[in-house]
């Protein structure tokens, strides 16, 4: 996969944070980034399938909700 170099600005903490972690793991801070930016892209793609559906079939019942809150919780 080909990859294009970008420059980003890190809060200082979130920065520190983020190597401490690579450190540890032994990866590179260009895999974390890529990792969570993706990680946002699905978080982003599963919200808009969820607006979809819900203007196509409407709201979840609240009774399924509470539901299925009972048997996964968070």
């Amino acid at each position: 996969m080909a990859s294009q170099k970008r420059s980003i600005s890190f809060e200082e903490s979130v920065l520190n944070e983020a190597e401490q972690r690579i450190a540890q793991s032994g990866g590179s801070l260009s895999a974390f980034v890529n990792a969570a930016v993706l990680h946002e892209l699905q978080i982003a793609r599963g919200r808009e399938l969820l607006a979809t559906d819900e203007a196509e079939l409407g709201a979840i019942p609240g009774n399924v909700k509470t539901q299925v809150a009972a048997e996964w919780p968070a």
